[in-house]
């Protein structure tokens, strides 16, 4: 089972694929977050390649870089089992659901706070899931309509991953939550990437129907 996250003991090497525009701000957060930037691309192609020569531990990538899903999946693949954290410019839930099927371990808004963002990949880097409030809250505005009336958690949660699903919606860290619930923050993650992963199923297969199942 996932372990609490922690910050590793040494500063883990990161590779930024981004739009040119916006990697000056990401390197500062990562660094500011006690990790090494080693390497920036500007595609998915040549982030694999860099993260394969620098044997980096994480690889935050554009999620509308060319390649970008490719390399999500190859990065994730690999023997090391380097984290990968999606950054993307919109709160989309079919997008989150496609990037965590592929093996990443965070799906994040692109305009993060930088204390946000640190708290987030320290999380990951410590084998724990970090998605955008913003998207949670988009993921149960979709969803939300076909679960009114329901007394119980919808689509199959348990009634404390919605709970935690809610609260990390609001804006709550990981953390905040866990201290709120008085639960240890792993715990938080696990019910977080349970959650999640329920709803994409669920999403993906039954988006046209009237109602979930059940």
């Amino acid at each position: 089972s996932a372990s609490t996250p922690t910050l590793l003991a040494y500063p883990p090497r990161v590779v930024v694929a981004h739009r040119q525009a916006k990697r000056s701000r990401i390197r500062a957060a990562v660094e500011q977050a006690g990790f090494a930037v080693i390497a920036e691309c500007g595609d998915g192609a040549t982030a694999t390649a860099a993260v394969v020569r620098e044997r980096a531990e994480l690889c935050l990538i554009d999620g509308d870089l060319p390649g970008a899903s490719a390399a999500v999946a190859a990065i994730a693949s690999l023997p090391l089992a380097p984290k990968v954290v999606v950054l993307a410019a919109r709160a989309d839930a079919q997008e989150l659901f496609a990037a965590l099927s592929a093996g990443a371990a965070g799906y994040l808004l692109e305009d993060v706070e930088p204390a946000r963002l640190a708290e987030d990949l320290r999380c990951v880097a410590g084998g724990g899931i970090a998605v955008a409030p913003a998207v949670v809250a988009r993921l149960i505005e979709d969803f939300g309509r076909r679960w009114r009336g329901r007394a119980k958690a919808p689509v199959g949660l348990t009634d404390r991953e919605w709970e935690v699903l809610q609260l990390l919606a609001k804006g709550l860290t990981a953390k905040e939550i866990a201290l709120r619930l008085r639960v240890a923050t792993g715990a938080v993650h696990r019910h977080i990437a349970s959650a999640v992963k329920r709803i994409g199923a669920w999403g993906v297969s039954s988006r046209a129907a009237a109602s979930p199942p059940g």
